[in-house]
């Protein structure tokens, strides 16, 4: 099973001066009674998994006072519902940074920044926009993947072409990508490498009807049409997909529907007599959540990436109002850590101890190891395989040991 690793020349001298090092590694590792392996080479890594669903909704007003829309936040199977606006504002289409601990929404205070606030409603800051620039209402913004940038739309007046606008976070670098001041853009939206920004687009080109989701890059330069008529476009997380609304051709109802990056593979996810908006990916890219008024009043749902098993998600209960409506879902990020003990390829060097070095870095193959009190390992090149192999050895008994003759 083992092969050596070493030069076949002065094998002897080789083999005690590393044994040497592989008994003073182990001895280390008997100083305390409680250690692991926990000190080999490790790489630590994040899995993602779906969190909360952030929504807009109209369910905190009032019978006789006038409809108000806030943020909410709900757990994917209806439970832990959470307001976290309350102001006189109307809120609306919540965003998650990709580290999900902070949102984006646009409010009717569109004339003082964009606001971001934690991801339990507290510390809301504005990031001033310059009327100058960007216009004197900015709304929509969406976050860049790695968090450092807003894309937004903005305009002059509310009757006024909206344009597409980035800036970093703390409202530097504010740029017009669109410049279109006959024809209105909106509801971009970053892909997950950050090259590209998909976007609807509302006008006339050329004297002929133009409507339809377009992409371009980064910077507004080569846009492209990905298909006509569509609405609130999202890229999916391994960016290979689009989610969108669209008119459906027969029934002319609206749609949820998945389309490739490259313009092919056109999809219906959802075929009702309904109306079904908004679809956002989960961050796993497994599942997609949407709003539908299929029941009457809309309300948000999940189904599954090709629309299979359809689950609603937000109720009326407890609500004053006669028709309540849950819009605009955005699906939570959640990390957590995992630590591989030895990755693949990981690189390894031994010690230095003045003699012969391996013939090369090893990486390893394997996943978790034991972690007995007395475990060192010994590591054994195989030529054929090129790659290396670890074996359990009491400390008593570190040395180094004909690999060849460990085979089978």
């Amino acid at each position: 099973m083992y092969r050596g690793a070493f030069e076949s020349a002065n094998f002897l001298k080789v083999s005690l001066v590393t044994a040497a090092a592989m008994l003073a590694i182990c001895s280390l590792t008997l100083v305390g009674t409680t250690n692991t392996a926990t000190s080999l080479p490790g790489k630590e890594t994040y899995v993602v998994h779906n969190g909360k669903i952030a929504f807009t909704s109209n369910r905190s007003s009032k019978i006789g006072h006038m409809e108000n829309y806030e943020i909410y936040t709900i757990e994917p199977d209806g439970s832990n519902l959470s307001r976290l606006t309350k102001s006189a504002n109307w809120e609306s289409r919540p965003m998650w940074s990709p580290d999900g601990t902070k949102l984006t929404f646009s409010d009717d205070r569109g004339d003082v920044g964009i606001p971001v606030m934690s991801a339990d409603g507290s510390s809301l800051r504005y990031i001033s926009t310059d009327p100058n620039v960007t216009g004197s209402l900015s709304f929509f913004p969406t976050w860049s993947a790695d968090g450092t940038k807003l894309v937004f739309t903005s305009s002059d007046s509310p009757k006024a072409p909206d344009d597409i606008f980035t800036m970093d976070l703390d409202g530097s670098n504010q740029t017009n990508l669109t410049k279109t001041p006959n024809n209105g853009e909106s509801n971009a939206d970053f892909s997950p490498d950050g090259s590209q920004i998909c976007f609807s687009f509302g006008g006339f080109v050329d004297s002929k009807p133009a409507s339809g989701i377009y992409l371009m890059n980064a910077d507004g330069s080569d846009r492209t049409l990905l298909i006509e008529e569509g609405g609130e476009c999202d890229w999916s997380p391994d960016g290979t997909k689009i989610a969108f609304y669209h008119t459906d051709d027969k029934t002319g109802d609206f749609e949820v529907y998945i389309i490739n990056a490259d313009g092919s593979g056109l999809t219906n996810l959802t075929s009702n007599s309904a109306g079904d908006y908004n679809p956002r990916w989960s961050p796993d890219g497994t599942k997609i959540a949407f709003e539908s008024d299929r029941d009457g009043d809309k309300d948000v749902y999940t189904m599954h990436a090709d629309g299979s098993d359809v689950a609603l998600v937000t109720t009326d209960s407890g609500s004053q109002v006669q028709q309540v409506h849950d819009m605009d879902p955005d699906w939570q990020p959640v990390f957590t850590r995992k630590v591989v003990a030895m990755p693949e390829k990981q690189q390894v060097h031994p010690p230095d101890t003045g003699g012969p070095s391996l013939r090369r870095p090893i990486p390893l193959v394997g996943s978790e190891r034991p972690t007995p009190l007395r475990w060192c390992p010994l590591l054994c090149w195989d030529e054929t395989q090129d790659v290396a192999s670890t074996h359990e050895v009491d400390s008593g008994e570190v040395g180094i040991r004909d690999c060849q003759s460990q085979q089978g």
